[in-house]
C-alpha cells in the first residue's frame, strides 16, 4: 500500500471522528455558520499538511488548538450574536397555544443574547458540554486544560447566564 493511500485512510478516520466536534467548537466561538465552515476546512487542511509531524495521541488537542487559533486570527474582539436553531422552539409544541410558542421564542432570544455575552472560552466550554454533551474530562483533554479549569468555566458561564436571563425576564 502506498504511503498516500495509508495517509488518506488515516485522515478519513480522524476527519470522521472529529469533524462535528471541531465544527461545533468553532461555531460556539464565532456564532457564524459561514466562517465556521471555512475555518473547519482550514483546520483539516492543516492537519493534512502536518500529518507527519503529529503524534497520534495529540490529534484531538491539536485540532482544537488549531481551530481556536484560526478563529482568533479572524475574529479578534468582534462582538458575536448567535442564531442557534433551537429544536425546542420549532418542534414538540404543535399542540400548544400561540401565546406559549411566542413566549418560548422570546425566552430563546433572551437566552441566545445572554450566551453571546459570556466570554469566548467560557462560552465554548459551556456549549461543548451542553450542546455536544462532552464530559468535563473530554473537554479538558480536547482543549489541553485541567478538569478543574473546565469546572471553573462552567460555573462562571452558569452564573452569568442566571444573572442575565433572570434580569431580562
Amino acid at each position: 500500500m502506498k504511503q498516500e493511500e495509508k495517509d488518506s485512510g488515516w485522515f478519513r478516520k480522524i476527519f470522521d471522528e472529529n469533524y462535528n466536534y471541531i465544527r461545533n467548537f468553532i461555531y460556539y466561538l464565532s456564532g457564524d455558520t459561514e466562517i465556521t465552515n471555512d475555518l473547519t476546512q482550514d483546520v483539516f487542511l492543516l492537519l493534512w499538511e502536518d500529518r507527519n509531524k503529529i503524534r497520534q495521541e495529540t490529534i484531538r488537542p491539536f485540532l482544537f488548538t488549531v481551530a481556536k487559533n484560526l478563529y482568533l486570527k479572524h475574529y479578534r474582539k468582534k462582538k458575536i450574536s448567535f442564531n442557534f436553531t433551537n429544536s425546542l422552539i420549532t418542534t414538540g409544541y404543535e399542540n400548544e397555544s400561540p401565546e406559549f410558542i411566542l413566549e418560548m421564542k422570546e425566552f430563546d432570544g433572551k437566552l441566545q443574547a445572554s450566551i453571546a455575552l459570556v466570554p469566548v472560552k467560557t462560552r465554548a466550554i459551556f456549549l461543548m458540554n451542553r450542546m455536544d454533551r462532552m464530559s468535563y474530562n473530554e473537554i479538558a483533554v480536547s482543549l489541553k486544560i485541567s478538569t478543574k479549569a473546565v469546572e471553573k468555566h462552567m460555573s462562571k458561564a452558569l452564573k452569568i447566564l442566571r444573572e442575565k436571563v433572570d434580569r431580562k425576564l
